[in-house]
């Protein structure tokens, strides 16, 4: 079983999961965990509105200070610029927040490729 990365919208009983891209600018796992908080933003924007409020939580604090900041290494500034594009077409507001990993329970089975432990945890997944 890969590394996987995945994420998912509690309010939609909606989980999704991807095997990491096979080419990165940077390789290493906050990279990784970044590009799922982007995917996560981008898929957002089928669900709400423009102009609405979008909350994504990640347990990795370097995850929420790279989108606090919008400022990283060199190997961030694609990511970070998609994502601000996307902001500024939708006009959506979007915050990334801490969630302690033991509550993160779902999006932990994602990842590396669990799926069947994230539907026992949310059977209608």
């Amino acid at each position: 079983m890969g590394i996987r990365m995945g994420f998912q919208y509690p309010s939609l009983n909606l989980g999704f999961q991807s095997n990491l891209p096979v080419h990165s600018p940077v390789l290493d796992i906050f990279y990784h965990e970044a590009l799922c908080v982007a995917s996560a933003i981008h898929d957002a924007l089928f669900h709400i509105l423009p102009g609405q409020s979008l909350a994504v939580f990640t347990d990795s604090l370097d995850t929420i200070s790279i989108f606090s900041s919008l400022s990283r290494d060199m190997g961030y500034n694609q990511l970070l610029m998609f994502v601000v594009d996307l902001v500024l077409v939708t006009a959506i507001d979007f915050r990334v927040f801490h969630i302690i990993g033991d509550r993160n329970i779902v999006a932990n089975h994602l990842s590396p490729n669990k799926a069947q432990e994230a539907l026992s945890c949310v059977p209608h997944l």
